[in-house]
């Protein structure tokens, strides 16, 4: 299938019907990223070294994905952190999880 024909599950942004089981802390996946993610967020405000700590690479990406997706994660700052190799990084954004999508109710 060539990308201009692939859809929205296809490019990753839909969530699948894959198991909590299936979606282990060593993942790479696009949908293990986001769940891992949300589940950091929930603690607080996360900036993209946390993520990459935890093995998202792309956290920007996910990020964006998640929005697209309905979940309300604004960019509350930017802040300076320092790698594991004390090296400083300015400008890291700083994310939080304000609202997940709001589900319908079946009448």
């Amino acid at each position: 299938m060539m990308p201009a024909q692939m859809g929205k599950a296809a490019r990753g942004v839909v969530p699948s019907a894959a198991s909590d089981s299936e979606l282990t802390i060593y993942s790479s996946t696009n949908e293990a990223q986001r769940h891992r993610i949300l589940g950091m967020m929930q603690t607080g405000p996360k900036h993209t070294l946390d993520f990459r700590r935890a093995g998202v690479m792309q956290s920007q990406t996910r990020i964006h994905e998640l929005r697209r997706l309905g979940y309300d994660i604004p960019t509350v700052g930017r802040v300076t952190v320092f790698d594991d190799q004390g090296y400083p990084h300015h400008g890291v954004a700083l994310y939080e999880l304000v609202a997940e999508p709001v589900q319908e109710v079946a009448q």
